[in-house]
């Protein structure tokens, strides 16, 4: 059985395609939607699905460099 987070989590395959689309249609630098709001304990949160078309600001992560040709 899924979480509630997990279930809110889904949801951003259903998101993730159209915020690079507006991106690249719009020019954008960014885009993100919120896919919902979890309750843990007495501490609630928003769950923020983001797209950042600008390099320099990535957040760090162990992932490869894809622009490495």
């Amino acid at each position: 059985m899924a979480t509630g987070a997990q279930e809110v989590a889904a949801t951003a395959v259903d998101n993730i395609d159209n915020l690079i689309v507006e991106i690249l249609e719009s020019d954008y630098a960014d885009n993100e939607v919120s896919l919902g709001r979890i309750l843990v304990g007495k501490q609630e949160m928003q769950v923020v699905l983001s797209v950042i078309a600008v390099r320099e600001k990535f957040i760090f992560d162990d992932f490869e460099d894809l622009t490495d040709f």
